[in-house]
């Protein structure tokens, strides 16, 4: 987090960055094949791209690259999304008070350190339903004509911190084209 970060542009209690993106995404090269989309480690709301699959999408659609640095040996050229946070928020609050404590007994907490709320994860966007269990989706103010963006909500537990993405429909499936394994595109309604 601190080549990305800074090293005060971001919260040791709870992982939340505490500014915009900085500097480059450093990986390390193992269990790692540059090859069309991934999401680095898990970190739920990062995506890398193989540089020339980043610099055709870069082409079309509206994004902030910016280069993947290497522990040792690089395995290829990559560049990640650095993907902004949009709008005030996309989920009702209420909603999302009620279905965390539903399902883990409490809604979240407040880092003691920066003073970040953080909701316990209602499941990743990835997974089925869009959203997972979160609910329905009420993006204030819109997107505008950004490609992709990130909630203001952040979510998460322990050192995990993580926002929900949207992508515009052509960019979901520019990626999962490229992608089939890793990615699908779905429409959120």
């Amino acid at each position: 987090m601190t080549p990305m970060f800074g090293e005060d542009g971001w919260c040791r209690v709870c992982g939340v960055p505490l500014r915009k993106q900085a500097g480059s995404m450093v990986l390390e090269r193992r269990n790692i094949t540059v090859e069309g989309g991934w999401v680095p480690y898990l970190f739920g709301d990062t995506i890398c791209l193989e540089s020339s699959l980043a610099l055709a999408a870069a082409e079309k659609f509206n994004l902030d690259l910016r280069p993947i640095a290497w522990h040792g040996v690089s395995p290829g050229d990559a560049l990640q999304i650095v993907i902004p946070v949009v709008g005030d928020a996309w989920f009702d609050h209420g909603e999302l008070r009620a279905k965390a404590i539903g399902k883990h007994g409490s809604a979240g907490a407040r880092c003691a350190e920066c003073g970040t709320w953080r909701w316990l994860p209602l499941g990743f966007a990835p997974m089925p339903p869009p959203f997972g269990t979160l609910p329905p989706l009420r993006v204030r103010p819109s997107l505008g004509a950004v490609d992709v963006a990130a909630s203001p909500e952040v979510f998460g537990d322990g050192l995990m911190a993580f926002r929900q993405m949207l992508f515009r429909r052509e960019l979901a499936e520019f990626i999962a084209a490229a992608s089939p394994r890793d990615f699908e595109a779905r429409t959120v309604r």
